[in-house]
């Protein structure tokens, strides 16, 4: 029962009220190194996840000052085999309502559509996070309620998934910008897990921002598992560059 859990996406990213500005193209190079004693399914074979490796190349491009559409292609690459693709991601919507401090609490949107290699895993996939943030002057709290559902394939008449992300940021250099984030999985809503049969990680992050514009960030951290389904630690790196 948790093989889906654990064959899902390797990348864990906390998304922020602000987004790209209108004409903007964002470069983004995603990279994970997973430590663990779990297995999952790549291409029908079953592998450890011990030093999986995953890349993720991604292009956003700012429609507007408030929403954002993109792509991404995943790689995955388990130890003892070589790189492959296993999915494509459209990034449908990326956006917010409101100017930043318009309202008590900020509020967003993230829509995204995977498509994963046949061979890989079947069924099409939406996911929807909601991004609520809050700044308590240098400090900004942001939660990413998310919602996954299946919509083709075997798996389709399964119900709607649940999972809760969030972080604490400490902004008040614009060079460095240190946080505490977490990453929860609990199942269908129907019939959520309790938490230690959840998906649990804590992830001490940084921000990095270089230039003097700002315009490429990298975010890196190391993730350590809560619970028994997590996987042990996993190493993050997102590079971010953005140009007109």
């Amino acid at each position: 029962l948790l093989l889906p859990l654990l064959s899902t996406a390797q990348f864990f990213k906390v998304y922020p009220y602000m987004t790209a500005e209108a004409g903007e193209k964002e470069l983004v190079y995603w990279f994970s190194a997973t430590g663990s004693d779990h297995s999952y399914s790549f291409f029908g074979e079953e592998t450890d996840r011990q030093g999986l490796l995953a890349h993720s190349l991604e292009l956003e491009y700012g429609l507007s000052n408030k929403w954002t559409a993109g792509f991404y292609l995943d790689f995955e690459q388990p130890a003892g085999h070589g790189l492959k693709h296993v999915a494509t991601k459209a990034l449908m919507f990326h956006g917010r309502f409101w100017e930043k401090g318009e309202r008590p609490v900020d509020l967003g949107m993230y829509v995204e559509y995977i498509l994963p290699r046949k061979s890989y895993k079947s069924g099409e996939q939406i996911e929807i996070k909601w991004i609520i943030e809050k700044d308590f002057g240098f400090n900004s709290i942001v939660l990413n309620p998310t919602f996954e559902k299946v919509i083709s394939g075997p798996d389709s008449d399964e119900g709607v998934e649940l999972a809760v992300n969030g972080g604490w940021y400490y902004r008040k250099s614009l060079k460095f910008q240190p946080g505490i984030e977490f990453y929860s999985k609990w199942g269908e809503l129907q019939d959520l897990s309790p938490l230690d049969e959840s998906k649990t990680y804590i992830f001490p992050a940084i921000d990095i921002i270089f230039g003097t514009h700002g315009r490429i960030t990298w975010h890196t951290g190391a993730g350590f598992g809560l619970t028994d389904p997590a996987d042990s630690f996993v190493f993050k790196s997102i590079l971010s560059i953005g140009f007109f």
